[in-house]
């Protein structure tokens, strides 16, 4: 293992005293395992990215084309239109 020094400010600080909580008040084990977590969530998001692009680029070009065009629907008429 490594020992580093790490400056956290109070907001920080409370969120790994809470993290560290579910790691029995191990705040090593509560970066670690937060350090990790990060590492697979960001691997399936850019998974997840590549998987959607084609939809997505397909999606921002409607929306931008729509915005340009003019052809935007008003909140209030989506909102009717679909029963919220």
């Amino acid at each position: 293992m490594k020992r580093r020094q790490i400056l956290l400010d109070d907001k920080s600080d409370r969120i790994l005293e809470e993290m560290a909580q579910f790691h029995s008040g191990n705040r090593s084990r509560a970066i670690r395992e937060a350090l990790k977590t990060h590492k697979t969530v960001d691997v399936i998001l850019l998974e997840m990215e590549r998987v959607c692009a084609v939809e997505l680029r397909e999606q921002k070009s409607r929306s931008e084309r729509s915005f340009r065009e003019g052809t935007t629907v008003p909140w209030e008429q989506v909102k009717r239109r679909n029963r919220l």
